[in-house]
């Protein structure tokens, strides 16, 4: 529904692009990203890179030089697969690995120069009453001068000391919401700070190897679910038998089914450790985990701000409209004589999640030897949505 009232809404106006100028500065960049980081291959197993950037150049360079564009639009989604899953992955997030100083104070691998205490920031948000210190305290000393119903019928009055620590509180938070409202004609008032929280890499990563085991068994499933749906089509426009297309749309249904519940387990890993009845509460986790997410976003739309027009920003991923001209799917040479394809539009953002967001400190054991890597597991994939006419 978002794409479609975007795409009403700017078809009938001219719409106009500026440029951004870092994008050809850091297109060699961004390119040897795309082979040595997402294809995991050598740069000098290409044999057509000169070509391919010089037709994105060229691209970038028309927008540069002409800034206010009236040719066809595109339009885009673009989303980071598994955004909290994986950002928890990289940075291996779990409640027992949220530290203080004092944890390190006294661990083992507390020494100069250690690499396993990563530090990063998250927004707390606390809501209170407006009331002061000596305000609370008149209230409560009212309270104490005052006589409540007995908990059983015919029983004596109740002094407040005598009432459970539930109606205590329940009395307080009344007494102080009506006192707020008529002194300060307001019931509360709010603070964010920024804090910072350290993440140990050495923690035994149950909780990451258990978001990564669900999050690879659902890809799985949507390789299954695809291997399905191309089944369904196959059979149906082979004209297979009704019980062959029958059993393909069924398979269709499980797998779509676990998939999807798979995704809604996956994103309730650290929704679950905001819960202060959780087991492993850890607002901390939360906090980064969310702050994070919102952090990549936020940079996208600032980068996407300066070649197009952003239409829509989820939790996850951004609805964009881009210039006709803006380069989009290219493919790699490789002397072996396959193709690597990539959407330009995924490239340059990944590589600004690359540069912003790897997790330099990763640690991980294999064969009982630790050993700290670089790790960065979160990116974006695009789907071109449709197409604008000025």
């Amino acid at each position: 529904m978002s794409a479609g009232t975007a795409f009403l809404f700017f078809s009938s106006a001219t719409t106009f692009f500026n440029t951004y100028f870092q994008l050809i500065d850091d297109l060699d960049r961004a390119l040897q990203f795309c082979i040595t980081q997402e294809s995991n291959i050598s740069l000098d197993q290409v044999t057509n890179y000169d070509e391919v950037k010089a037709e994105i150049k060229a691209a970038l360079e028309l927008m540069r030089d002409n800034p206010k564009r009236t040719d066809n639009s595109l339009i885009y989604h673009l989303d980071v697969a598994a955004m909290y899953p994986n950002t928890m992955l990289s940075n291996r997030f779990q409640p027992d690995s949220m530290v203080d100083e004092s944890v390190c104070a006294v661990c083992d691998y507390n020494r100069p120069r250690k690499t396993c205490d990563r530090r990063l920031d998250w927004v707390w948000r606390g809501e209170f009453f407006p009331a002061h210190r000596d305000e609370f305290n008149m209230i409560k000393h009212a309270l104490n001068q005052e006589s409540f119903p007995p908990k059983r019928p015919g029983g004596p009055q109740r002094r407040f000391p005598d009432l459970t620590a539930a109606e205590q509180t329940a009395l307080l938070h009344k007494r102080l919401g009506d006192y707020s409202r008529k002194v300060y004609k307001k019931t509360k008032d709010t603070k964010v700070e920024t804090r910072e929280s350290i993440v140990c890499q050495r923690e035994n990563p149950f909780y990451v190897d258990t978001i990564r085991r669900f999050r690879d068994r659902r890809y799985e499933y949507k390789g299954l679910l695809k291997t399905w749906k191309k089944n369904l089509d196959t059979f149906t426009n082979e004209g297979r038998s009704i019980a062959e297309i029958d059993e393909a749309k069924k398979m269709t249904v499980v797998y779509d089914s676990l998939q999807l519940a798979h995704k809604c387990i996956l994103n309730s890993f650290y929704g679950y450790v905001m819960r202060k009845g959780a087991r492993w509460h850890s607002m901390e986790m939360a906090g980064i985990t969310c702050l994070t997410g919102a952090t990549i976003i936020q940079r996208a739309r600032a980068l996407v701000e300066q070649i197009g027009r952003p239409l829509e920003l989820d939790t996850d991923g951004i609805w964009c409209m881009l210039p006709g001209v803006f380069s989009e799917n290219f493919k790699f040479k490789r002397k072996s004589g396959k193709l690597i394809g990539f959407s330009y539009p995924c490239t340059m953002l990944n590589h600004l999640v690359y540069d912003k967001f790897t997790n330099h400190q990763y640690h991980a054991s294999t064969q009982k030897l630790e050993h700290t890597s670089s790790t960065v597991r979160i990116s974006f994939s695009s789907n071109l949505m449709g197409r604008i006419k000025p």
